[in-house]
């Protein structure tokens, strides 16, 4: 049963693997040579943005190969056009939310040029993840890694073979020139999986019941998204200041790919989860034990390797780093039982828990920045983190018991 989605998972991890070394690349680069005060700056136009990302998706990807998966192969076209119009819409209309903040939050003064060229990039992510949808529900994550590599492989070509000093206008330019030409080879990969796919007008009717199934999941990927990065970011650089933000980001960058194995198995089981597979509650128990077998190889392995990883990274200007990564460990494990049992209840259509879920998150995660921030720094940050982590995936647990 597993097999497929096990093949995918390797394939995904095995893009992984090459990304998240381009990655350290990048990261090596950047911190270099922007210094921790502009790479601060720089992360925290990335993590507002995501946030903007979260708020175009509105679970759409998520809830569209729910719905594409239990369609016959003409109708899953039918799917797949009808989401990319949602998802160009929503680009539309937070792109103008994004022109707002620039204008009249202060987080962003003297960033303003470089969170336009940041913000530039929303509507192309967007159609990268209306082609993702693709990918996962025809399980074909093999062709969407390639775009996953080229992406990161031309921003370290450019970055490697700059040799003056750079500057965050020129870090967003180079990032937006790569989204548009990886996007040119996800629709080319698109085409090997189908060539049946055609432009049709949009159906309101469609957009109108598909926004009813997606709202409770897109509130919830906003308020995630919010308390996994940008308040965080935003409290820690009002606090305490930049310079922190970046120790504690560049810590909470290593965190976020330590997830993506998890992440990367959820997706390939997904399909089968919302399908007319048999015996699911088999599924959800062998993704549940290579979920676990994972968290327990990764955590104390990196957590011995840490110092070794900050410093090859930033080098020793970057040594408060280590202790939060250490830290963060814990929500890793947390984030890994939040992934599996919360896909669980979205395959059973109980978004609306999922929506309550990330209400409570979001009050335990402000609350307790706002309380321990200023008494423990980024230290309390990180704590607040695991604690979040923790009330998610336990309530998660709770509720897919209830509705077992």
């Amino acid at each position: 049963m597993l097999k497929k989605p096990i093949m995918n998972t390797l394939v995904q991890v095995g893009g992984k693997i090459i990304t998240v070394l381009l990655s350290l690349v990048t990261t090596a680069i950047l911190t270099r040579k922007l210094g921790v005060s502009v790479y601060g700056s720089y992360l925290l136009i990335t993590s507002v943005w995501l946030l903007l990302d979260s708020a175009v998706d509105f679970g759409s990807k998520v809830i569209g190969v729910k719905e594409a998966s239990s369609k016959t192969t003409f109708q899953r076209n039918e799917v797949y056009i009808q989401v990319a119009w949602f998802r160009c819409l929503a680009s539309l209309l937070f792109f103008i939310v994004g022109l707002g903040v620039i204008l009249f939050w202060s987080g962003f003064d003297d960033l303003e040029i470089e969170a336009l060229m940041a913000l530039l990039m929303i509507g192309f992510t967007a159609m990268a993840g209306s082609l993702e949808i693709i990918f996962q529900t025809e399980m074909r994550m093999d062709l969407k890694v390639w775009g996953d590599i080229v992406f990161p492989l031309i921003f370290v070509f450019f970055l490697w073979f700059t040799k003056e000093d750079i500057n965050l206008f020129w870090v967003f330019g180079v990032y937006l020139v790569a989204r548009i030409l990886s996007l040119g080879l996800g629709l080319g990969l698109v085409n090997k999986i189908t060539n049946k796919i055609k432009l049709v007008s949009i159906d309101k009717s469609f957009l109108k019941n598909f926004l009813k199934e997606t709202w409770p999941m897109g509130v919830y990927m906003i308020l995630f998204s919010g308390y996994d990065r940008a308040v965080d970011s935003v409290l820690i650089k009002q606090m305490i200041g930049v310079t922190d933000l970046a120790y504690y980001g560049l810590a909470y960058k290593i965190y976020g790919n330590l997830i993506q194995p998890a992440y990367f198995l959820i997706n390939s089981v997904f399909p089968l989860m919302s399908g007319k597979t048999e015996n699911k509650r088999k599924l959800f128990w062998q993704t549940t034990g290579l979920m676990f077998l994972g968290a327990l190889i990764v955590a104390p392995t990196i957590y011995l390797l840490s110092p070794v990883i900050i410093e090859v990274l930033a080098g020793s200007e970057f040594v408060a780093s280590i202790k939060i990564l250490r830290i963060l460990l814990v929500a890793m494990v947390f984030a890994y039982l939040g992934h599996l049992v919360g896909f669980t209840l979205i395959a059973k259509g109980k978004q609306k828990l999922i929506l309550f879920i990330g209400i409570i998150s979001l009050i335990v995660n402000i609350g307790g920045n706002l309380l321990f921030i200023p008494r423990f720094g980024i230290v309390g940050a990180a704590w607040v983190t695991v604690v979040t982590e923790a009330v998610a995936g336990l309530l998660m647990v709770g509720f897919l018991k209830v509705n077992s």
